[in-house]
This record gives C-alpha cells, structure tokens and sequence, in this order.
C-alpha cells in the first residue's frame, strides 16, 4: 500500500475534472487500488464555474498514476494546474501535459 504524503505547505498540482462524478470516480478508483497520493478538493472558484472537485497531489511524477487509471477517461482530465504561495496568496498556473 502507498503511502499519503500530500504535505499542508509548499508547491503542489491540481487535476480539475470536467465533472465531479469523474473526479469522485477516479478518486475512488486510485483509493482502491491503494494510491494515497492523492486528495479530493473542492475546486478553485477561480479555476471553475460551478461545483466542481479536483485530485490534489505534490509531485508532477504522480500525474502518470492518474493518467494511467483514467486511460478510459481521457474526456473527463479537464486541466492541470501548479499552485504556488505568491506573497501570501495562491497562484494558479496551468501547465501542459500528455494523455
């Protein structure tokens, strides 16, 4: 089983989801099969309209788990996102990436 090492403070990603089914569904997906590099989050107002979720994770490397489990799900994976601490407020800058 892997461990949880999603840490409070610092640099971290985030992978918004089309839908918060999809992302509630890969979470559950990754839990199951014992990835605990992850969180499910309530989305950035500022990165969606609407209720939404998204997986939290600390490092980019961990975003081939996702894209591995969500291989049949290459609609939902909307975007991702590195969140940084910028003069005490959150800074959200959308990165490139490959499914």
């Amino acid at each position: 089983m892997m461990q949880n090492n999603l840490s409070s403070k610092g640099e971290y990603y985030i992978a918004v989801f089309n839908s918060k089914n999809h992302a509630v569904r890969l979470n559950y997906l990754l839990e199951k099969k014992g990835y605990r590099k992850f969180k499910l989050i309530s989305t950035p107002c500022s990165l969606s309209n609407g209720c939404s979720y998204s997986l939290r994770f600390n490092n980019l490397t961990d975003l081939e788990y996702l894209k591995r489990e969500a291989s049949d799900f290459k609609q939902i994976l909307n975007s991702i996102y590195e969140v940084q601490r910028l003069n005490g407020r959150k800074a959200y800058k959308r990165i490139s990436y490959l499914i």
